[in-house]
This record gives C-alpha cells, structure tokens and sequence, in this order.
C-alpha cells in the first residue's frame, strides 16, 4: 500500500473515532478533514501512527504556532493554465473548489493572504516575455513575486541568471516529503544547489505526467487480459505493449498496413511522448558524482537495447502507429485532434497521452470504459515503474528579492501538503469518473504513477546541457542505427556545455 493510501485510510480511521467519540460528549477536533478512504483499505485497531494522526493538527511538521499575521505571500503564475493551481472561489469543479478550500486553509492556519498574479506564459509565443518580466522585476530590486511559476525544462536555463534562491537552505521546506516529487533533491540538484522544485502544490506535474489510456471494453472482445493486475505484478513491460498492440488491432480496409483507416492497437498520440520512456525504462543520460555534478553516460549495451525496443515499437510493430504531431503545433493539431475523435469511437485501443488529456481530448465523456496505464519498464527484471512528466509543467522559483524566504516556504509546504491531502482525490475522482475508493484498481494504478514520479536530470536539463534528449535519443528512436554515430558527435559537445553551464552556477547563482 502506498503512503498516500496508508494517510487516506489513516485519517478515515481517525475521522470514525472522533465521531463515535462526538455522539457522547463534546470534543475538540484533531484531525484534518478528509471524505474517502484509499481502496482496499478499512478501519482498524489504533497504532502509533493512527495516534500520532490524531494528535497533529496539520500534515505537515512545520510549528503549529507559527503565524504571519496580515503578510501577503504572492505568486507568479502563467495564466492560461492557472486552474491546475489558483482558484478564487468555489464554483462547482470538483478540483477546483478542492483548491480553492486548501488556499483558504493555509490562509487561515498563518493568517496571511495568498495572492496569485497571472501573466501569459505557457505558449510558446509568450514564453521568453514572461521569463523577461520575472528578470526585470528581479533587476529593479522591488519584485512584487515571492514565488514564480517557470515551466520545468525551463527553469534550469533561467537559473544561470543568479536571480533565484538555492531553495536547500529553507528550513521550512522538507523536501523528503510525499507531496514534493521523490528524490528532487537527489536526481536534479547540481552541487548542492537547487533553484527549483516541483510536487503538489500545482496539479501541472501530474496532470502532464505520461500515462497510456487503454479502451476496456476493446480489450475485453479482443480477449486482453486485466491489465491492471498486469502492472501490479511487474509484468507491464515495452514487449508487453507491442503484443497487445498486435493482439488488438485489425487491417479494416484490407490494404495490407495499418493507419487511420484500420483499428489500431497503439498510437503515439503526440512526439513528445517517447520522452517519457527514459525514465520509465530505466535509462540515464547523466549519472551524478559524489561532487554533485554529473557525467553524460548514454549509450550503454543496456540503453542500445532498450531504444532497439522502442524503435521497433515505433516502426515495426503490427497495429502500432506513430504519428509526427502535438498538441503544441498548429500545424498538426488537426492530426492530434482526430488520433483523440478515434480513441473515444474505440478505434484505438491503447493511446500515449498526459494524465490531463482525459479531460483536454475527451476521454472523460466516451461511452466505452477506459482505463489508465503508467508507461511501461523495459523488462520485468527491472525493479520499478518510474513515471516522468512533460517538460511544460509546473516549477516553482524563488526570487533573490523575495522579502521573507522562510515565510514563502513555509506557505509552500503547507500548501503542497494540503493539497496532497484534498486536492489530489478530487483530481482523481476526475480522472476515474467515480469517487476515487469506488474504483480500486483504477486508484491502485493512479497511486503508481504518483508515487513513481521523477524529475530526470537527462530530460529536465536537456535544453541547458546541448540537447541530448533531442539531437542524440530521439534522433536514436527514428532510426536505431544511428545509435553509436550520434552518441559519438555529441557527447564531446554535451560535455562542453555542461561544464559551462556548472561553472556558470558556480559564479553566478546563489549557494
């Protein structure tokens, strides 16, 4: 069972005692609230643990005393995707009105004001003005920001300016931590230093988090297995999705291939979804030293193996389509558009996609059931899933000019952890169109991918070190063979623009 199931059913236990207690006497409430219980747990004989839950007011272990009485604590945050964060008033949205009450709760807890500015940013038109703001606030000393929203594979280019805080020397930051993204601090820290983090104060890493939505009810008349109980046992690998790509598809007009006029049993929806399968397969661009600097080490016997795989995935297997589009391209979003029209009419029965698109390309409204897979590991004797996120999501900065750093991370915690706490089922039950303990497998799947999250150094540092991910792996999954040559003319490269990019940090960022 997970952490994040055990706290749900943890605080369930609690919520049953309090009441039973209420119905005798008075008493005062030490719990926080909480209205479904994780699947596949129940009530059971208090531990330390239950006793613990039930002596602490909040979930996190920041004082309880502490108070900022009448302070403003302001973020920065693209507007065009500002509900996976900031809402301001309860309207109805399962999530939103999720968020809304968390803010409100971490208002009232340090009596202070959350205030959110929203400025244009996320689409690629806008990026470099809303990043030029933030540097131009930051040079007048007087930024009105104590926390700017950066998209991820951003945030390490803009970091070489020095306008950020190494956000290790918080204290009221605790980075271990459930609700920040595991391991941040190992997997994309650079000599001790980090200027950004990411976890679930934002819905954005999880609504971007790669994923593959499967058609139940194709899979049942194409006689597939429960897929659920076949990531539960290890067993959900790269092999596994080319033979139930080939298991359900069906060359409809006969004409000896499959494309969009035949039924298909894998589609990568967008190109930037093969990027989540570095991380799922276990694979390393960069591996850390002891100094806390990194070395390019792609190109392994292991990597050449795994990227054969996904090349043949892509290019070779019966009922597999690929297409060249995104979401992000107005040229090819009609293309993108028409791979979602056909997963909702059951032409497709297994999709890539991001964790939101069950809403954004209307998965949610389908008749047939659908269900939701992690991206799979490479093979079964690799030991875990690892689930990674598109590069646009959510980061969270720190401005040298923030007045008050403690305060703004104390407000960091306390949201991420509120809203890991309510925020998160609610995004849920979105997701499965049910209350998220109705759905046990379902739940048990979404928990994976939660709690597999990684922010890869290789991916998220891509466009700072001289591109890997883009001139080197994705040129490698279009044609294998390259393998060995583009690793060879690039690697002297990526090391040089690495050692660049360190020694920049060095002299001109914050230790």
């Amino acid at each position: 069972m997970t952490y994040f199931a055990r706290l749900l059913a943890l605080m369930l236990a609690v919520l049953m005692c309090v009441s039973a207690i209420a119905c005798g006497k008075e008493s005062e409430k030490h719990t926080t609230d909480s209205t479904t219980a994780a699947p596949g747990t129940e009530a059971s004989v208090p531990t330390a643990e239950t006793t613990a839950a039930a002596t602490t007011k909040y979930p996190d272990d920041l004082p309880e005393d502490l108070s900022y009485a009448g302070k403003t604590v302001t973020f920065l945050y693209r507007e065009e995707i500002a509900g996976e964060f900031w809402s301001d008033g309860l309207t109805g949205d399962v999530s939103g009105d999720a968020i809304f009450e968390a803010i409100s709760e971490v208002e009232e807890r340090f009596g202070l004001d959350i205030q959110t500015v929203l400025r244009k940013g996320h689409t690629t038109d806008v990026r470099d003005e809303y990043a030029n703001h933030i540097e131009n606030q930051v040079l007048s000393g007087d930024c009105a920001y104590d926390w700017i929203d950066m998209l991820v594979g951003a945030a390490p280019r803009r970091t070489t300016t020095g306008s950020f805080l190494n956000l290790l020397n918080l204290e009221n930051l605790d980075l271990s931590k459930p609700w920040y993204i595991p391991n941040i601090e190992e997997t994309v820290s650079i000599s001790d230093r980090l200027y950004f983090l990411a976890g679930d104060a934002s819905l954005g890493y999880l609504k971007t988090a790669f994923c593959i939505y499967y058609n139940k009810d194709l899979g049942d008349q194409y006689g597939v297995e429960n897929l659920n109980d076949v990531v539960k046992s290890g067993k959900w690998t790269v092999e596994k999705v080319m033979q139930l790509a080939t298991q359900t598809c069906a060359d409809l007009n006969s004409d000896g291939k499959y494309d969009l006029e035949d039924q298909l049993g894998y589609v990568r929806h967008d190109n930037n979804h093969p990027r989540g399968f570095i991380a799922s397969t276990g694979m390393q661009l960069f591996v850390k030293a002891e100094d806390g600097t990194h070395e390019f080490v792609f190109g392994s016997d292991r990597d050449h193996s795994v990227c054969t795989a996904l090349f043949k995935l892509q290019k070779e297997t019966v009922g597999a389509y690929h297409t060249n589009t995104s979401n992000a391209s107005q040229s090819t979003i009609h293309i993108y558009n028409q791979m979602s029209t056909l997963f909702c009419s059951d032409r497709i029965f297994m999709i890539t996609a991001e964790m939101g698109d069950v809403i954004d390309c209307g998965y949610h409204g389908m008749e047939s059931t659908y269900g939701i897979l992690p991206f799979p590991k490479y093979d079964e004797a690799q030991e875990s899933y690892y689930t990674s996120s598109r590069n646009t999501h959510n980061a969270f900065m720190m401005p040298i000019t923030c007045k008050d750093p403690e305060m703004a991370a104390a407000v960091m915690e306390a949201l991420s952890a509120v809203k890991y706490q309510k925020v998160l089922p609610a995004f849920y039950e979105v997701v499965l169109k049910t209350k998220y303990a109705a759905d046990t497998e379902t739940a048990e799947i979404i928990d994976i991918i939660h709690d597999t999250m990684i922010l890869d150094f290789g991916y998220t540092y891509s466009t700072a070190v001289g591109k890997p991910v883009e001139d080197v792996y994705s040129k490698v999954l279009e044609n294998v063979n390259s393998f060995a040559s583009l690793i060879k003319a690039n690697s002297v490269m990526i090391e040089k623009k690495y050692q660049a990019y360190v020694n920049s940090i060095q002299t001109k960022c914050p230790e």
